[in-house]
């Protein structure tokens, strides 16, 4: 049947021409590739900082940076430690911990409970202790948790370096005083919620103690891992016991 033909042979032409029509469209478009591993990281990384309350222009700027400095075939902890000597530079440089123009310095950590306020002071007093050879004296005023205590307790004796638990702001200025030719004291303050108005108010009591008897410097310790909006609000609550700086654990 001739009509049966020309159809079959219209059929075939369409066929055709739309299989032309997509080689067409496929040579005119670039295939679409599959992102890298360091692609699919970066995008990770920038996901974790909103889900953690990273201002998202700062996680833009930070993204960004790790883009450019992109390599093939480049090990992630490159990548990390690239963004944190960034990260660092942004922030700027730390002043750290002063020594007194007159007598010992107090440095008094204060903070959360479970943020490392204890194994930071071992850390620190170990380097001033063991590295710059200097006389340190450990004090606790973490009475709450007994095993926060003891914890200092070991690290000053196998540091060398005094040590002695304080139960009232008068107990740290006699010891403040009795310390009175080392170079550096020490002390850990007990870790509680920053909505216990309470312990904030002791917290002002024992600073006012310690600087009637030398020169201080406070430091509040805060876990890194914590969410950005919880960070302002516990920075917030501190802000009415003393000036200070931070330190970030973790």
């Amino acid at each position: 049947n001739r009509f049966q033909q020309d159809e079959a042979a219209r059929s075939e032409s369409v066929k055709q021409k739309e299989e032309e029509a997509v080689e067409e469209k496929e040579e005119k478009e670039p295939e679409r590739q599959e992102p890298t591993e360091q692609e699919r990281f970066i995008k990770l990384l920038y996901n974790t900082m909103l889900e953690n309350e990273v201002d998202e222009k700062y996680a833009n700027q930070i993204v960004d940076d790790m883009e450019k400095a992109q390599k093939p075939n480049l090990p992630f902890d490159y990548i990390l430690a690239d963004v944190y000597q960034k990260m660092i530079l942004k922030f700027g440089r730390a002043d750290g911990i002063l020594p007194a123009k007159n007598g010992p310095r107090a440095v008094v950590f204060m903070g959360p409970t479970g943020v490392g306020k204890t194994t930071t002071i071992a850390k620190i007093a170990s380097r001033y202790a063991m590295e710059e050879q200097k006389k340190v004296a450990l004090l606790t005023a973490d009475t709450y948790r007994i095993a926060a205590a003891e914890q200092l307790r070991t690290y000053a004796n196998i540091l060398e370096v005094p040590f002695r638990v304080v139960y009232t702001p008068e107990e740290t200025k006699k010891a403040v005083e009795d310390f009175a030719d080392f170079d550096y004291i020490f002390i850990d303050t007990a870790g509680h919620s920053h909505q216990n108005q309470e312990l904030l108010d002791n917290m002002k009591a024992l600073l006012k103690a310690i600087g009637e008897a030398a020169e201080y410097q406070t430091f509040l310790v805060l876990s890194a891992t914590t969410k950005y909006r919880d960070l302002q609000r516990i920075a917030a609550s501190y802000r009415e016991v003393s000036d200070y700086q931070f330190i970030f654990t973790k």
